[in-house]
């Protein structure tokens, strides 16, 4: 019975062998999946599991230094520490590199910041705070090509940083170097390009540089989401007073015809909303609602809907007129109006900046009638908006004014 029970013993031992590797194998994997698990966003907890992590110890070295925590004479000597324990593990180690900046930045090294962030970028362009760095860097050294590909790589990193970096980019277009550097991302497939044209011309305080920008590189990009740029931007600048500017543009970008400043029918090409306000543009404003709309013979007209009691501009657009006498005569008819409800047509100069009225005339509504006052352009005025305006009595129901198209004749001297 003794030597029968021998070989069972001599099976029984690598069993248990093979068991204590499996348990050593399955807590060495735990150990890992936890460490990996937690070394993004818990990088403490995940050195509890793996002391060795390379990512959660630069991690939390990282958040270390930032919230200035430890004692000052050598925090940043542990941060280096740990940042050289991340790199033995894995060699290309793009957060190291990052935080080995961190910490010459805060001990005044310009030197070995620049090598560590640098480094850092040459390894990923995905850590938003290198970037940052480098924008701030390339400035200081005067390196435009270079803050502008760093700032590209900042807004592709992360979305949430836009608002505060487009603000900076737009005032920067002032600058005719950097507009030229900024060229190369005046394509569609820049993914923020159409936020920075969107935010610029809106809220440039040099919308002329905004102009010069889409300019020199040939116009905006092609697409949908930028085909209201054009429009926006000639609003802007009209609106500023900056004719000249918006002429240039008008016909470099816009590719408008200069003598539609002349024209005052209502065609397809007048009324391309894409040139507005060099084309007649409806004025949509609270409860005055302008379209264009075919006649029954075919031609355009303009329908405006109003609220009773209501006033405000309804059609406007801009003319470069030479000086002189002139009349302009607008069929027109009304339903649903008051005996005070009127019409108004004003003339407004714009010239160096400034604006003058120069003629402004009502007529009362009625079921149809035609407008045809007369006016004059002063040498003075190279530009002039035609603004036609309507003023409602307080009733109920709305009012419908239609207007059909215009015709304009210059008098002749006497």
């Amino acid at each position: 019975m003794s030597r029968s029970a021998k070989p069972e013993q001599t099976v029984r031992w690598p069993r248990q062998i093979v068991l204590v590797l499996a348990l050593l194998l399955a807590w060495s994997s735990a150990m890992q999946a936890g460490a990996m698990a937690f070394q993004t966003l818990q990088p403490g907890l995940s050195l509890r599991f793996d002391a060795d992590n390379p990512i959660a110890l630069v991690r939390a070295a990282r958040a270390d230094v930032v919230a200035g925590t430890g004692e000052e004479a050598n925090g940043g000597a542990r941060a280096l520490a740990a940042a050289r324990r991340s790199i033995a593990q894995n060699p290309l180690n793009a957060d190291a590199f990052g935080l080995y900046g961190l910490v010459s930045l805060a001990n005044s090294e310009p030197d070995v910041i620049g090598r560590q962030v640098a480094m850092a970028d040459r390894l990923s362009r995905r850590d938003l705070s290198t970037q940052l760095f480098l924008i701030e860097d390339s400035v200081r050294r005067n390196d435009v090509a270079e803050a502008l590909r760093h700032y590209d790589a900042a807004m592709r990193v992360k979305e949430s940083v836009r608002p505060t970096l487009l603000p900076i980019l737009t005032e920067a277009m002032r600058e005719p170097a950097i507009r030229k550097r900024f060229l190369p991302y005046m394509e569609a497939s820049t993914p923020w390009l159409e936020a920075f044209t969107r935010h610029a011309v809106s809220n440039s305080s040099d919308p002329a540089s905004i102009a010069a920008l889409a300019m020199e590189a040939g116009g905006f990009p092609e697409g949908s989401q930028f085909a209201t740029r054009v429009p926006e931007l000639l609003s802007v600048l009209v609106g500023r007073n900056e004719l000249d500017t918006a002429y240039r543009f008008y016909q470099s970008v816009g590719g408008g015809d200069p003598a539609m400043l002349r024209k005052v029918e209502f065609t397809e090409e007048t009324t391309d909303q894409a040139l507005a306000p060099f084309t007649w543009q409806p004025v949509l404003v609270g409860e005055i609602d302008s379209i264009f709309v075919a006649g029954a013979d075919g031609q355009l007209e303009v329908e405006t809907r109003m609220e009773a009691g209501r006033s405000g501009h309804i059609l406007r657009k801009l003319f470069a007129l030479p000086a002189g006498d002139y009349t302009i005569s607008i069929p027109m008819r009304s339903d649903d109006y008051s005996p005070d409800d009127t019409v108004q047509l004003r003339l407004v100069c714009v010239n160096q900046g400034s604006q003058r009225i120069v003629f402004d005339e009502k007529q009362d509504l009625a079921e149809e009638f035609v407008f045809d006052p007369r006016f004059t352009v002063p040498a003075s005025c190279p530009f002039q908006i035609l603004i036609l305006m309507a003023t409602t009595a307080p009733t109920t129901g709305d009012v419908v004014l239609t207007l059909a198209s215009p015709d304009l004749r210059q008098r002749s001297a006497s």
